[in-house]
């Protein structure tokens, strides 16, 4: 597919709100897709100047360590599967308060750009009503928290209903076997007055 600079729109969420210690997700969508994975794509922090590198660099098919950040390195992961379909989804582990700021997520060849501006809050208490972009699923993953234990009472749930069922057909077999034995029981003994008049 021929691509020609500025003819794709770039499209993330506006803001992303997270604890500290969570991990945040960018997540944004190229318009028309086109696939990225041979692209030259940079996320930078626009707050802390051009001197102190990117917060992920991705070229000719690999991911870039030499220009990052110190303060990102071994923390960002870009997922590369995603690039395919013309999404860059980068995830950023354990965010502090130091990471709050608007992020540029930019494609060379394509000059299209977005910025989302992560905030995030001390302690545990997390506000999801996010700006919108479009709608590209879960964006904040929580250690321990709402979306982990709501994942868990999708497994939980199910397990629980099919082994309530499986005790009840137990149960009615149990109670049809003895109600069979009774009435055998039962036929026998009306029958055996017979055999005794013989």
């Amino acid at each position: 597919m021929s691509v020609s600079p500025g003819e794709h729109r770039l499209t993330c969420p506006q803001t992303k709100e997270a604890a500290e210690g969570d991990d945040v997700i960018i997540r944004c969508g190229l318009d028309p897709p086109v696939d990225l994975s041979d692209s030259t794509l940079d996320v930078a922090r626009l707050d802390l100047g051009d001197d102190d590198g990117d917060v992920h660099c991705y070229r000719r098919g690999k991911d870039q360590q030499d220009d990052q950040m110190d303060r990102y390195r071994d923390r960002t992961t870009l997922n590369h599967e995603d690039l395919i379909r013309g999404i860059v989804t980068l995830k950023i582990s354990s965010v502090t308060l130091s990471d709050s700021g608007p992020y540029k997520v930019y494609i060379k060849k394509l000059r299209a750009h977005s910025v989302i501006n992560i905030s995030v809050v001390s302690g545990t208490k997390r506000n999801d009503s996010s700006t919108s972009g479009p709608p590209m699923g879960e964006e904040t993953e929580h250690r321990g928290g709402s979306a982990k234990k709501t994942s868990v009472w999708k497994i939980v749930v199910p397990i629980v209903c099919v082994a309530a069922v499986v005790a009840a057909a137990a149960a009615a077999a149990v109670i049809w076997k003895k109600r069979k034995a009774a009435e055998t029981s039962g036929t026998m003994k009306y029958q055996r007055p017979e055999e005794d008049a013989l």
